[in-house]
């Protein structure tokens, strides 16, 4: 249930809470698709568990090219040990049982025939090979399963391999397949837009107006929620003109767009185009103040244009806040895997004040010692400092200010 805010829209709403209500939005969207195990998988989330459907290793193996014996066919360790050379097991082969007092080659992979329960490896064999009639082994070791890899060492059929949220990385497809499994539900991808509002925001191939910005926040979010798992299938801008969004909106609506993520537009100016267009018909916004720093002015709701409704998720406009924003709602409410999360302390030259009423999150970068260091400073401009940033740290709500050797909770971006 979403929480409702709309009749104190100048109380500071939790970031907990608005985070629930995105989840909630977005929710309906998160639909599952199955695919076939491949390379186009890598990053996709998994929508289901998936389980193993064989033991792997299948049967007991050799880790080593060597001889497959008993150790009641050999001395003591270190002792030399003549034997009669038994017929070769290649890797893939089904081995007729081990006849004692022999020494069979094996290559690494293959099958331990029934009654061997040791492999020497040839490196330990003083004189005579595979091809000879006999082999003088001298053993380093004389233990039972020496070189051996059991039957289910590294799974089982019927483990789970796979959890829904689980990222699939080139590993997790690896292993799905070598217990069989050859497809998955995943996460199917939100067809989204991104939109940048303001008359003064300039694409990198147009001329900047006087005092105007080029547009940071498109490609920005557009990344950000194609690697949480979105299908940004349009980016643009829209200047300070409702007339021109609805327009846009009629745009996206016939497109089949699912989301909508806007940037501006949601603060106290004269010009705030988002706001202004929730005014329009079949525009269904609330905007509100969230608890944190920075990122605090926040919108969220629906469109619905021509029978079609569009998910509309409004972040402020500066891009700190935007990106920032995007990382704590949009990403975990797309299904994304939570970030790493460790209590770390903090190195700061001086006491760097926080908001005591606001949750602050602060760029910073990873130390090579298990600490973390504040990059740049708290405004929501500074995207520099962001672009170097390979972690953020939490400052709690009643903290007034950050001192040098806190152990503060950091979010592990990277």
């Amino acid at each position: 249930m979403a929480h409702d805010h709309a009749s104190s829209p100048s109380t500071r709403v939790p970031l907990a809470d608005h985070q629930a209500d995105v989840a909630a939005l977005l929710t309906p969207l998160l639909r599952s698709e199955r695919r076939a195990l491949g390379p186009e998988l890598v990053g996709r989330i998994a929508a289901a568990e998936r389980r193993a459907v064989i033991d792997v290793p299948s049967a007991d193996n050799s880790q080593m090219d060597g001889f497959a014996l008993a150790c009641a066919d050999l001395g003591a360790a270190g002792e030399e040990r003549t034997l009669p050379v038994g017929t070769a097991i290649p890797a893939g082969a089904a081995p007729s049982p081990h006849e004692p007092g022999t020494a069979r080659p094996i290559m690494t992979g293959a099958p331990l025939p029934d009654g061997a329960d040791l492999v020497v490896p040839v490196e330990e064999a003083v004189t005579g090979g595979f091809d000879s009639a006999e082999v003088t082994l001298r053993p380093a070791d004389v233990t039972a399963g020496r070189f051996v890899r059991p039957r289910g060492s590294d799974t089982r059929e019927g483990d789970t391999v796979l959890r829904a949220g689980d990222r699939l990385t080139p590993a997790r497809i690896a292993h799905l397949a070598s217990v069989g499994v050859r497809d998955v539900e995943v996460l199917a991808p939100v067809r989204t837009a991104v939109l940048s509002t303001g008359s003064e925001v300039a694409g990198c191939d147009e001329t900047l107006p006087d005092g105007g910005a080029f547009d940071a926040n498109g490609p920005g979010l557009a990344a950000a929620l194609a690697a949480a798992g979105a299908d940004v299938v349009a980016v643009g801008r829209v200047p300070d003109d409702p007339a021109a969004l609805h327009a846009r909106l009629a745009e996206l609506a016939a497109d089949g767009i699912e989301l909508l993520v806007t940037s501006g537009g949601v603060s106290k100016g004269a010009y705030e185009v988002v706001k202004l267009a929730a005014e329009l018909p079949g525009i269904e916004l609330t905007f509100l103040s969230v608890a944190m720093q920075p990122g605090g002015p926040q919108g969220i709701g629906t469109a619905t244009v021509d029978g079609h409704r569009i998910a509309w998720v409004a972040l402020p406009g500066n891009p700190v806040s935007s990106l920032l924003s995007c990382e704590l709602l949009l990403r975990p409410a797309l299904g994304a895997p939570a970030r790493t999360r460790l209590r770390l302390p903090v190195r700061v030259e001086s006491d760097e004040p926080s908001p005591v009423a606001l949750e602050q999150f602060r760029r910073a970068r990873l130390l090579p010692g298990g600490e973390v260091r504040l990059a740049g400073g708290p405004s929501s401009h500074l995207l520099g400092a962001l672009a170097v940033a390979d972690a953020l740290v939490i400052v709690p709500v009643g903290v007034d200010a950050v001192r040098d050797g806190d152990t503060l909770t950091t979010i592990v971006l990277s």
